[in-house]
């Protein structure tokens, strides 16, 4: 859906920008949207549910007074929905310079996609996986010399609990809510680590963050458990404000440029687990993750590698 644009301050940190961010009806997508929004960037919010995402732009429209905001529905957990997902973004924003990979959730019992994919797995890592590759056409023709183009990958301190199995990536063989969870941001962390060895930081610039223990709807979705593990958490979470500074501070701060592929917590780059920085994993991962998604990273990344990469 289109909203009528309206032009920001030209000082205004994110003026002329457009950011796409997934997970954006709600928590910390939807209080990124908002700061986005007050930066002056024309933004487009992806949710699951189409009234509840139509119901939070129109809010944040009606709270803001700008227009600059638009939406797309799309369950990211399915392949064909991220490709789709992926073509209208390309024809509606030929330049993408900010894509925030926010999308995900924790479900305790298992269960497999129509792609045949574990949901976690699909969801969590998959979407970023597939959206950025499919992306990189517009993101590094929003590029300009000093201004790469960003994206942000939400993970977790939760990736220090991860026991990832490369060889049963869909944990068919022991699987538990909170493990597949923690595997996920673990994965987020090793893509950003590979895609940032893959690209010219000049043109895209790639960052994974934890954004806190939030106060959000997150695991209320599985049932009465959920709910016992969000009010534990509740205990000690921050608001979903809170836990979008850093990841709206990444998509324009200078100090991110320095280097590409690093992990922030509160503003501040952060060193992941051992396992996190296991790179050889995290390569064994990327090329599983091509095989699974059939796409030509190699193709869809030939604009965007470092020069000194290129053939």
């Amino acid at each position: 859906m289109h909203a009528h644009p309206t032009t920001a301050a030209p000082d205004a940190p994110f003026a002329g920008k457009v950011v796409v961010v997934t997970g954006a009806s709600d928590g910390i997508g939807r209080a990124a949207v908002r700061r986005y929004l007050q930066g002056g960037a024309r933004v487009v919010m992806v949710g699951r549910n189409e009234a509840k995402t139509a119901a939070a732009a129109n809010a944040m429209m009606s709270q803001s007074g700008r227009r600059d905001l638009e939406w797309d529905i799309a369950d990211l957990s399915r392949q064909d929905a991220v490709h789709d997902l992926a073509r209208r973004l390309r024809t509606r924003c030929p330049r993408i310079h900010v894509l925030a990979n926010n999308a995900g959730a924790m479900f305790l019992d298992r269960h497999v996609t129509v792609d045949g994919l574990e949901q976690t797995f699909a969801l969590n890592h998959l979407s970023y996986f597939t959206l950025s590759l499919l992306l990189m056409p517009a993101l590094v023709h929003a590029s300009a010399p000093d201004a790469p183009a960003r994206i942000v990958n939400v993970s977790s301190r939760a990736h220090e609990n991860a026991k990832p199995a490369l060889d049963d990536l869909q944990m068919t063989r022991d699987f538990g809510g909170w493990r597949a969870y923690a595997n996920s941001k673990l994965y987020n962390i090793w893509f950003t680590r590979a895609l940032a060895r893959r690209l010219d930081p000049a043109r895209v610039n790639v960052q994974a963050l934890h954004p806190g223990v939030v106060s959000t709807r997150f695991a209320t979705n599985n049932g009465r458990m959920g709910r016992a593990l969000r009010r534990l958490m509740d205990v000690v979470s921050i608001t979903p404000d809170e836990g979008a500074d850093t990841l709206v501070w990444l998509s324009t701060a200078s100090e991110p440029l320095t280097e590409s592929g690093r992990y922030w917590v509160k503003r501040t780059p952060r060193t992941p687990s051992r396992t996190a920085r296991d790179d050889q994993r995290a390569e064994q991962l990327w090329t599983q993750s091509v095989a699974l998604t059939r796409l030509d990273a190699e193709a869809l990344l030939a604009n965007a590698v470092r020069p000194d990469a290129r053939s």
